[in-house]
């Protein structure tokens, strides 16, 4: 394991969280298809979704928010978004945003002792920012999002950007933004019921009403899942990844309350209980115990103020509590009980505005507030922040025959620890022809130095070390630039073509020297590097109603000062899914693929201070789904995942291959 690697599991029972803006969910607007079978309307270039709606579900142009802030057409985005629809979701029978993220092109998840993370164009998960409806999500371990916490179960669509989004969500949107929009109300009553079952215990059961009327519609969903904890190491007796029993309720509901007036409010929580166990280096064994309490509300009234301008006021507020345990068996010698309570709140207003034909103008402020308690922080065992940001964006259409628009941008935080960061960008879109998009964009990003950067003080003497946070940390930068493009050469097919490079200054490493007899691990600003690479692929209308997407990713990311290649980052990776539906009969078939190439790693296997290299070795992963349609409301399917069995207990811990069958009921 690396030094990194070595800091971040000394710190793991800490959530390290960070928080940041939001934008309006689109959820109510109707779905499209990129590419579709003859009759059904087509979405141009710009979201490479997995699996078609049939031509009476594209009902019309899907609406996305994330790039801009601001509800637009996705066909019209200057910058480009991708989008997994609510038909892909329940295509590939993903249960959680790792599962459905696990073979997106340009994203890795990888399996860590924080969760299941996303990397992004090859920065690390701290670099890529998670929302929900726009907001940040709660409880960040080792300044990453837990993404198997996120159900799916009451998500619309996925939108992802790639490339710097600082200018319009602050901190931590270095390699990109994933936004998870939620469902609203659509029906005038109805309900929604799954089950599953398989290997591993597991057990999922979700459940979904609603009910709307004219101006007002509600949505109530819970869900319930666990599964066994799982061994890759038949000799050991420690687990590789936890068992876990956990629930989630959530509402949401929307409130017409005049002609000019609307109002949006939602409310989640969770609850998680992981256990495993744990070997120690001295071969002690440790029965593990982590329960996470999350809760989450947001209420977002919004007036239209003239045709062309709209007013929106946001107020969020969210809560995560985690008690983590240890329990050296025969032995209380090694026993832990550590608390976390993390609280963040936000309160924004963002005015879009259209002047004429050319522009279309965003402009917002934020107040930003983060509050932590954990055992592992120095003074009072406290940490607290607060920030304040302006930005603003204009959309300017210069050439409408061309679809030539520049998007200019910029944003000012004000941080009471870190001070002001500022994040311009510019971002670019031409259609020369129909069939031809070229996009591309040139913007500065930050991530600020998170609580356990700046405040950790932790000390483990059986071992022989200490690590202190450092309070004078500066943000982390980036200059970065992203270029695509798009050919649809018919409306069955699509190809891209996309490159970027990130670079990367006063990156947070670690700095070690002797405190007495033990090791003192500081946080100092002293890395650099450069994160490059593109994609390319192509997704195929075939005959018989099969939908192919092939692609294929390069990275190359390398830290300045020794010239290695980034740790865990796989140089290569091929991604590969397929759709198939029989409308007869009511089968439909899915199934993605996934190669990734060899992995860097430079642990310290021996204990003397020097790393000793080695590259993973290739793996693939398979998922499937075989699902039947009995009836228009009545669904039995069988997943598959990790068909292939890849995972090892080292450096690929993901769970083994598992088989669950199921039944879904629409009411």
């Amino acid at each position: 394991m690396s030094w990194r690697g070595c800091l971040l599991f000394a710190a793991c029972s800490l959530p390290w969280a960070a928080w940041g803006s939001d934008s309006e969910a689109p959820a109510g607007e109707a779905a499209a298809t990129e590419v579709t079978s003859p009759g059904a309307q087509s979405v141009p270039a710009g979201a490479h979704q997995a699996a078609p709606l049939e031509p009476e579900e594209v009902r019309g142009a899907r609406t996305v928010v994330t790039a801009s802030r601001s509800p637009e057409r996705l066909e019209d985005s200057a910058v480009a978004t991708e989008v997994i629809t609510r038909a892909d979701i329940l295509a590939s029978g993903a249960r959680d945003a790792s599962e459905l993220l696990a073979a997106h092109p340009g994203l890795q998840v990888t399996q860590t002792f924080a969760g299941a993370t996303v990397q992004l164009q090859g920065l690390a998960p701290e670099y890529v920012l998670v929302l929900v409806d726009g907001e940040r999500v709660a409880g960040r371990v080792a300044g990453s999002v837990d993404l198997s916490r996120l159900s799916t179960e009451d998500i619309e669509q996925v939108e992802v950007v790639k490339g710097p989004s600082s200018v319009l969500y602050g901190s931590d949107a270095v390699a990109g933004v994933v936004n998870l929009i939620t469902r609203r109300a659509r029906r005038p009553l109805g309900a929604e019921l799954r089950a599953s079952y398989g290997n591993m215990q597991r057990l999922e059961l979700d459940a979904t009403g609603e009910a709307k009327g004219e101006d007002w519609g509600l949505r109530l969903s819970g869900g319930l899942a666990r599964r066994d904890a799982y061994h890759l190491d038949p000799a050991s007796i420690g687990t590789t990844g936890s068992s876990l029993d956990g629930i989630d309720v959530s509402a949401g509901g929307d409130l017409r309350t005049g002609d000019s007036a609307t109002v949006q409010a939602n409310a989640t929580y969770a609850r998680r209980v992981q256990r495993g166990v744990d070997v120690g280096v001295t071969g002690a064994i440790f029965d593990r115990a982590a329960r996470d309490d999350s809760l989450s509300a947001r209420l977002s009234p919004r007036w239209t103020l003239s045709n062309g301008a709209t007013l929106r006021v946001d107020g969020a507020y969210a809560w995560f509590n985690r008690r983590y345990l240890r329990d050296q068996r025969r032995s209380s010698a090694l026993d832990t009980i550590e608390d976390t309570r993390e609280q963040q709140g936000r309160l924004g207003a963002q005015l879009d505005a259209k002047l004429g034909q050319s522009h279309a103008f965003v402009a917002g402020a934020e107040l930003l507030g983060e509050w932590l308690q954990a055992d592992r922080l120095g003074e009072d065992g406290r940490g607290r922040r607060g920030r304040v940001s302006l930005y603003a964006q204009d959309n300017w259409t210069l050439v409408p025959r061309l679809k030539l628009t520049l998007v200019p941008g910029a944003r000012v935080d004000t941080d009471t620890q870190f001070g002001t960061a500022v994040t311009p960008r510019l971002a670019a879109r031409m259609d020369p022809a129909s069939w031809l998009t070229l996009r591309g964009s040139y913007g500065w990003a930050f991530r600020a130095p998170g609580f356990q950067e700046m405040l950790l003080d932790f000390e483990n003497p059986s071992v022989g070390y200490m690590v202190r946070g450092n309070p004078d940390l500066r943000p982390e930068r980036s200059r970065s630039f992203n270029l695509s493009v798009e050919v649809k050469p018919a409306d069955s097919s699509l190809l891209w073509v996309s490159a970027f490079q990130h670079n990367l200054q006063d990156m947070i490493g670690v700095s070690t020297e002797m405190s007495g007899p033990q090791q003192l691990f500081t946080y100092v600003n002293i890395a650099r590097a450069r994160v490059r690479g593109g994609e390319v692929g192509i997704r195929q209308q075939l005959p018989g109603r099969v939908s192919a997407e092939l692609g294929y990713t390069l990275t190359d990311g390398r830290a300045e000062e020794t010239g290695l290649a980034l740790e865990g980052q796989a140089r290569h990776r091929l991604t590969a899914q397929a759709t198939w539906r029989h409308r007869v009969t009511g089968l439909e078939a899915w199934v993605r693929g996934a190669l990734v190439g060899p992995r860097p790693f430079y642990p310290d296997t021996d204990g003397d201070g020097v790393a000793n290299p080695y590259d993973a070795k290739t793996y693939v992963t398979v998922d499937a789904r075989l699902g039947w349609r009995m009836r228009e409301e009545l669904q039995f399917f069988v997943l598959g995942t990790n068909l292939a069995n890849a995972g090892n207990p080292t450096d690929l811990p993901i769970p083994p291959r598992a088989i669950q069958a199921g039944i879904s009921a629409r009411l």
